[in-house]
């Protein structure tokens, strides 16, 4: 029915790329108590360095006023072979690191797995080579690092019970709601 049914409710959501991001912060707005689920290393791209680091040139109203149109854009991106393109994004991603330092820096210390691809070549490359492992940070991940999002790493959920979820570390979540 939507987050608006889960306040003073314990949620669990399992994952931790785009969508359990959003879907973490939507409970959280809405007053429920949000734990997530996160099972291997996710990459987080702030939107704004996001934009401003790599996809302003291609998607922006400058880009618009510049003549490049969402086709125009797309095309641009797509001319670019995929066995050189990690070469153009290993250093937007290092400078994302460099902005970035104190969000990635409090992320870790709570507990998320981060990681920036296998290269270094972040968001893109992740998509491409495996269309997941990423969450364009648009507000979930301060949640996560100051504790608002509730955060469990390295685990899988184990067992199912009528209220709790058992997880592979051999603890147990209180759980009126599982989103999978």
């Amino acid at each position: 029915p939507g987050p608006e049914a889960y306040r003073g409710k314990k949620c669990v959501v399992l994952g931790s790329n785009n969508s359990a991001h959003d879907i973490c912060a939507a409970l959280w707005e809405h007053g429920a108590d949000v734990t997530m689920i996160q099972r291997s290393s996710t990459h987080i791209a702030p939107s704004a360095a996001l934009m401003d680091l790599a996809l302003g040139g291609l998607y922006s109203e400058q880009a618009v006023k510049n003549g490049i149109d969402h086709h125009t854009g797309d095309l641009v991106f797509a001319s670019v072979p995929y066995q050189i393109m990690h070469t153009f994004h290993i250093p937007v991603y290092d400078e994302m690191k460099r902005r970035e330092a104190d969000l990635y820096s409090r992320l870790e210390k709570a507990g998320f797995m981060l990681d920036f691809g296998v290269d270094g070549s972040g968001l893109f490359m992740k998509y491409l080579r495996r269309g997941s492992g990423y969450y364009i940070d648009v507000g979930a991940s301060e949640l996560v690092a100051n504790g608002s999002i509730k955060l469990k790493s390295g685990v899988n959920i184990e067992s199912i019970k009528p209220k709790s979820v058992g997880l592979t570390d051999g603890t147990a979540l209180p759980a009126d709601l599982i989103v999978y």
